[in-house]
């Protein structure tokens, strides 16, 4: 009965290798379809892994290295045609799929399966007029801020932001959360609101996304990828841990009792850290056991518990995880109207919590090569506190500006010890050089705008990733900045991507193929995006899933890491096998080096 099923679905099921599954796809002219993106899922861990490849040329895809016995459900997704799924397939079973006439999409429905900024590329830069209104200096100031602010937590361009709206349904929107709501006034609430229902106004008149769909062929499609389940459907996993940045050799330690290797995550809505063995699936979660009384400052989701708030977390050379956490209401609020982050070291092998408390509302935290931290989140001071001697230091630097939200964010160490840091709404960064106790810092100047989580490579050179859909390299020798459009839709004014780049990672080892190469949040594009400076080419990583926002990236065990960290959760689309989104530990595997 099943058999015939599948066959009248254009599926075909046969014989494949032990711990794989793997087939091949044909369009309605029976014509091998290169691009789809073939997924295998199951339930059998706690984790729910699924692994994604993309199929050749020849349509032939294979999904080698699967976990657990199965049976796995396969669904297969490219863009403009319906998805075909098959369930319980058992590893060593083969998959076919044969998309038929009836399966292809028209223009509208294609056009819902693109990612989110193709449908933000949609949304009109407001005129010059407009921008003057709302007290900014240009249109780039604006649209830069624009994003910073609006795609801070979740994408702008899914499902649930391009909905259409009337004026007074933006209006309403808006005030579904306080920081949301702040922010909306800080653009000017009417230019902001002539903005949005202008968008709305042409989505709902039929307007469609210009830019071709990305199908992955070449370089692009030649990847695989792991997923893991991570949380509860609420969960906000807002960062995570795999290794010790400057030896990715070194992984996070496997909890107490377990073996193999462990990547960890921090739900900073529910003050818990996720643990997920990589090798089987299993996964464990620890409660920070600090839970101030007064409920943290900034906050969205009123669901939240908003405990500790934890923050980054960062692997120690010992294994341990170093997180930012608020863990008392002894330390005062500095940037917020209540909480504090701090410091809490946390082993997972004795399941021992060390807590330190500071002088900085920490938000981003890196380990130079001495083993100290250095952490960002004040207005105006980068803070350093050594764990081998107690010492703190807090370094003033000089507020370039004003207002709420304009805070250090991303920090740096580079291999020759000077700290290097991003202040996003100012549109600057900086260095500190501890050997000359000195700050500078400097402006990035057009096309590119809003540096959040920039990094340095094995050479010294600084890389931004930029909120204007550019990559940005500043080299230190010579202050001479170069810029890259990323892959995407464009715009003319101002000279910019639609997409959002909230942090980058540079592989400074190697671990996970080419010394040097740039690993980038495609976070308004359901991607990671590879840059390899040499040869100043792209390549594209795009998960099927749609609402895939990313703010970390790690170098680990030969592949990249990422998290899927939307606030809230129901921004990412629910997978086949689960009634509600719940986000996921993502490793990339480059198949072709």
């Amino acid at each position: 009965m099943f058999a015939a099923i599948a066959l009248l679905l254009g599926i075909t099921a046969h014989a494949a290798s032990a711990a794989s599954i793997s087939g091949t796809i044909t369009d309605e002219a029976g014509q091998p379809l290169a691009g789809v993106w073939v997924t295998a899922m199951t339930r059998t861990a706690a984790s729910h892994p699924r692994r994604t490849v993309v199929s050749d040329a020849a349509g032939h895809y294979a999904i080698t290295g699967l976990s657990g016995p199965g049976p796995y459900f396969v669904r297969a997704r490219v863009y403009g045609y319906l998805d075909k799924e098959l369930a319980r397939v058992a590893p060593g079973a083969s998959a076919d799929f044969a998309y038929g006439a009836a399966d292809k999409l028209d223009a509208k429905r294609t056009a819902a399966q693109l990612p989110a900024n193709y449908w933000f590329s949609l949304l009109d830069t407001p005129s010059p007029a407009q921008v003057e209104q709302a007290g900014y200096q240009d249109q780039r100031q604006w649209m830069g801020q624009l994003k910073l602010i609006c795609t801070l937590c979740h994408q702008l361009g899914n499902d649930i932001t391009r909905r259409p709206k009337s004026r007074d349904e933006w209006d309403a929107t808006l005030m579904l959360s306080g920081n949301m709501n702040a922010f909306a006034d800080s653009l000017n609430r009417d230019v902001l609101l002539d903005v949005l229902t202008a968008w709305s106004d042409k989505i709902a008149g039929g307007a469609l996304p210009a830019a071709p769909a990305p199908t992955p062929t070449g370089a692009d499609a030649d990847y695989q990828m792991s997923e893991w389940d991570v949380g509860m459907p609420l969960s906000y996993q807002h960062d995570f841990a795999a290794a010790y940045v400057w030896n990715p050799l070194i992984g996070a330690a496997a909890p107490a009792g377990a073996a193999g290797k462990w990547v960890y995550t921090g739900d900073i809505g529910w003050g818990t850290i996720y643990g997920v063995n990589i090798d089987t699936g299993a996964t464990r979660m620890w409660e920070i056991p600090f839970a101030p009384a007064e409920r943290w400052g900034f906050h969205s989701l009123a669901a939240y518990a908003w405990k500790s708030h934890p923050h980054t977390i960062e692997v120690d050379r010992d294994g341990r995880l170093v997180i930012l956490a608020d863990i008392s209401d002894d330390d005062p609020a500095i940037v917020y109207t209540s909480g504090n982050r701090d410091i809490v070291v946390f082993d997972p092998r004795t399941g021992a919590w060390d807590p330190i408390m500071t002088q900085c509302d920490t938000h981003t935290l890196r380990l130079d090569l001495n083993g100290r931290y250095w952490l960002s989140g004040n207005l105006n001071m980068l803070c350093m506190y050594d764990p081998a001697t107690g010492e703190e230091r807090q370094i003033e630097i000089p507020l370039k500006f004003e207002g709420f939200g304009g805070f250090l964010y991303g920090v740096d160490v580079a291999p020759d010890g000077t700290v290097w840091f991003s202040e996003p709404f100012a549109n600057y960064f900086g260095r500190y050089d501890p050997a000359t106790d000195t700050v500078t810092q400097w402006e990035v100047p057009a096309p590119g705008y809003g540096p959040r989580r920039l990094r340095t490579d094995s050479k010294g050179n600084v890389w931004l990733p930029l909120v204007s859909g550019h990559l940005g390299k500043f080299d230190p020798a010579t202050e001479s900045f170069s810029f890259w459009e990323t892959p995407g839709p464009k715009r003319a004014t101002p000279p910019s991507g639609d997409d959002y780049h909230y942090n980058l990672f540079v592989d400074r080892t190697g671990n996970a193929g080419k010394k040097d190469t740039i690993y980038i949040s495609g976070t308004n594009s359901d991607s990671i995006i590879a840059f390899d400076p040499e040869t100043e080419s792209f390549v594209s990583f795009r998960n099927p899933t749609r609402g895939f926002f990313t703010r970390e990236a790690e170098a680990f065990d030969g592949a990249i890491w990422t998290v899927y960290s939307n606030d809230p959760a129901k921004h990412v689309e629910a997978s086949p096998e689960s009634a509600v989104p719940i986000p996921k530990l993502v490793r990339i595997d480059r198949l072709g080096g």
